[in-house]
């Protein structure tokens, strides 16, 4: 997966609903989100039930890191916005590991960023 590939899939977990959940993020995935705490696997399917999707994202800073033939992090800070909500922003990390022939998202966290 080249760079521009990991970015789009990071953004469509952003503004896409729960089947691409389905298919992008592995059964072991761990994420950590202020408030809601750790969530893995199907967890975090589940906290998406109801749940609106964000209106549009935007990533800045972004940075990437190859440490292994098959995994890729992405770490960036999140501009974001739900309707009628306030915009939103965040520092984030994503890894994501190749397991057979699919990258799969295996970690995720949150923290907002002033």
């Amino acid at each position: 997966m080249d760079d521009d590939e990991a970015w789009e899939l990071e953004r469509r977990l952003w503004l896409e609903g729960p089947g691409v959940y389905r298919s992008l993020v592995d059964d072991e995935c761990l994420m950590a989100f202020q408030p809601l705490g750790i969530l893995a696997g199907p967890e975090i399917i589940r906290s998406l039930d109801g749940a609106p999707r964000w209106r549009d994202v935007t990533m800045t800073e972004r940075r990437i890191a190859r440490p292994a033939e098959a995994i890729i992090v992405l770490a960036y800070r999140a501009h974001s916005r739900r309707d009628a909500e306030a915009p939103y922003a965040a520092h984030c990390t994503s890894t994501y590991a190749k397991i057979g022939d699919d990258w799969r998202m295996v970690q995720h966290q949150q923290a907002p960023a002033p």
